[in-house]
């Protein structure tokens, strides 16, 4: 009976245990349904707060060359049909050869305004800029190998003086066979002594090109949605991938503004989810008569359709001028940055497979600000 007796009283006691178990998983089960939800908006009500936090940056560049000397992209040459560039006392100003999207975006630090975009809309940047050393530094080279009396400046300007020949109107046909002739020979000079074939070192190449004064300034130019007459906001790049095997994504930042930032959401992204795509396509713009009077994003709705560590794959249209936008939920903050989409084998867009950067390789592509 003693025996009996513990052994019911152990019973009575695991009985007990269980009991208060169940009661405190339900007490549980109901605080759970009592904490509040992760905040969700309607798109309509979001949007009016979006439209004003997502950026078209124009990046424009300026070409120099000494005294003050301003060049522009003028013509091809008609044998390499590579870029010729002719000059002037004028500044033109800055040239816009890229336009995408940006936005800002909240990070740990408070001394500057940061935001991102992808890096690939700088890539037409890069090879300007190249193409215009190229053709400078082999003008140089040229007028050094065709001087009379040893006078390689008086030379350089002539060769700018034929190459400026490529804007006039009422040339003649002899003048239009020396333009011609000329810059052909400029570009042949280049690939016959200048080109990384011959030149890998690439020390006769920065030599002609630091003779001839090449400089080109680049410029990020931000607007915020509104009228074309408000001015931009002046960026700089804070940080940005260097090759094909790095994050397609830039960094830049401006003095403090009262834009308000956009956020990383902290709650990963999940195939069907409903998003927005926001940014400012080329495609809007060709509809739209008023474009050039005022700067306003396009919202795109679609749903994730994949989702890996790096990559989130919504079928939201993605077309030209989406780069650098954000995909966002319907919380408001950001799931992924838009880098690419789709082509077809003939060059078609496939507007229904766009891909972001995901929010985790945001962050990993630059920690000190997340």
């Amino acid at each position: 009976m003693r025996n009996l007796s513990k052994s019911k009283s152990f019973l009575c006691h695991r009985l007990a245990a269980r009991i208060a178990t169940a009661s405190l998983c339900s007490a549980c089960t109901l605080l759970q349904w009592a904490l509040p939800a992760p905040a969700v908006e309607t798109w309509e009500r979001l949007d009016k707060h979006l439209k004003g936090q997502v950026l078209e940056i124009n990046v424009g560049i300026k070409f120099k060359l000494k005294d003050s000397v301003f060049c522009s992209i003028a013509d091809a040459s008609p044998t390499r049909h590579e870029y010729v560039f002719s000059a002037s006392n004028r500044d033109p100003g800055y040239r816009v050869v890229s336009v995408a999207s940006a936005f800002p975006i909240k990070t740990k630090r408070s001394d500057l305004s940061y935001y991102l975009t992808a890096r690939h809309v700088f890539d037409n940047t890069s090879k300007l800029v190249t193409s215009f050393q190229h053709f400078y530094a082999a003008m140089r080279l040229y007028a050094e190998q065709t001087a009379t009396n040893h006078d390689v400046d008086e030379r350089f300007r002539e060769l700018l003086q034929i190459v400026n020949l490529s804007t006039k109107k009422d040339r003649s046909r002899a003048e239009l066979i020396t333009y011609q002739t000329t810059v052909d020979n400029i570009c042949d000079t280049y690939d016959t002594y200048l080109s990384t074939r011959v030149d890998p070192g690439r020390a006769r190449f920065d030599k002609y090109v630091k003779q001839a004064n090449v400089t080109a300034e680049v410029g990020y130019f931000l607007h915020s949605s509104g009228p074309v007459t408000q001015p931009p906001i002046l960026a700089k790049i804070y940080k940005t991938g260097q090759g094909e095997t790095d994050p397609d994504i830039a960094v830049l930042t401006s003095d403090k503004n009262n834009l308000l930032p956009l956020e990383l959401d902290p709650l990963e992204g999940t195939e069907g989810q409903e998003i927005q795509v926001i940014g400012y396509p080329v495609a809007s713009d060709q509809i739209d008569n008023e474009a050039n009077d005022y700067f306003t994003p396009t919202f795109m709705n679609g749903h994730i359709t994949k989702v890996t560590p790096h990559l989130v794959q919504v079928d939201a249209p993605i077309t030209t001028g989406n780069s650098g936008g954000p995909v966002v939920s319907l919380r408001g903050k950001v799931l992924g940055l838009i880098v690419r989409r789709a082509l077809a084998d003939s060059g078609a867009e496939l507007n229904k497979f766009g891909a972001a950067m995901s929010v985790q390789q945001i962050k990993e592509f630059a920690p000190e600000l997340f």
